[in-house]
C-alpha cells in the first residue's frame, strides 16, 4: 500500500507541478503580448537605415450604399450610409477618402452588381488606376483588400471603370467602402 500510495502521490505532486509550469508560461505569454500591444512602435527601418516609428492616430472609417443606385461611366461611386469615420477622413457627398496621415492603411471594396449588369469598379488613388473589382450579372458578389503606404493628403475612391453607367445592387449590406489606418509613419 505504502508503494502504491507513494506512486499515486508522486503523478499528484508531477501532475500539480504541470499545472503550475503551465500557468507561469501562460502568465509570461500573457503578460509579454500585452506589453508588446501597447509598446508595438518598432515597425523596421526604412531603405537609408532610420528607424520607422507607429504613431497613436485613429483613422478608420466603413461606408455602404443604402440603396440601389447607377453611376455614370467614369463616376466615382458615393457610398452614402456611414457605419464608421473615425478622424473624418471620408466625405459621403464626394465619396473620396483623404489620408489625414502618411502611413500604412488597408483599404477595402466590396461589389454586388444588379441582376442586369456587369460591373467593374476601380480603386483609385490620387486618379490612377490600383485594382479593379468584378462583379457579373446576376448575384455575384467580390471584393478587393489592399495594404497601402499613403502619404497625408493622398485621395482614395471607387470609381465606375467603364465609360457606360453601371447599376449597383443595394440594400445596406453588399457594397461596401472601407479604410484604416494601421500605423502613422
Amino acid at each position: 500500500m505504502y508503494i502504491k500510495l507513494h506512486s499515486s502521490l508522486k503523478e499528484i505532486i508531477m501532475m500539480l507541478i504541470g499545472i503550475l509550469i503551465g500557468s507561469l508560461m501562460l502568465s509570461c505569454l500573457d503578460s509579454l503580448y500585452i506589453q508588446n500591444v501597447q509598446t508595438f512602435q518598432y515597425l523596421g527601418k526604412s531603405g537609408a537605415g532610420k528607424v520607422i516609428v507607429a504613431k497613436k492616430n485613429a483613422v478608420a472609417f466603413s461606408a455602404i450604399l443604402s440603396k440601389d443606385i447607377t453611376v455614370g461611366g467614369k463616376e466615382v461611386v458615393k457610398y452614402d450610409s456611414l457605419l464608421t469615420n473615425v478622424g473624418g477622413a471620408y466625405d459621403k457627398s464626394t465619396g473620396i477618402f483623404t489620408a489625414p496621415y502618411k502611413g500604412i492603411y488597408t483599404i477595402s471594396c466590396s461589389l454586388m452588381s444588379h441582376p442586369k449588369n456587369n460591373v467593374h469598379l476601380a480603386i483609385m488613388r490620387n486618379g490612377k488606376k490600383l485594382s479593379l473589382v468584378y462583379s457579373a450579372s446576376g448575384t455575384n458578389h467580390s471584393a478587393q483588400t489592399l495594404q497601402l503606404l499613403l502619404n497625408k493628403g493622398d485621395k482614395i475612391w471607387i470609381q465606375n471603370h467603364n465609360g457606360h453607367k453601371a447599376s449597383l445592387h443595394d440594400h445596406g449590406s453588399y457594397n461596401l467602402f472601407s479604410g484604416v489606418l494601421i500605423t502613422q509613419i
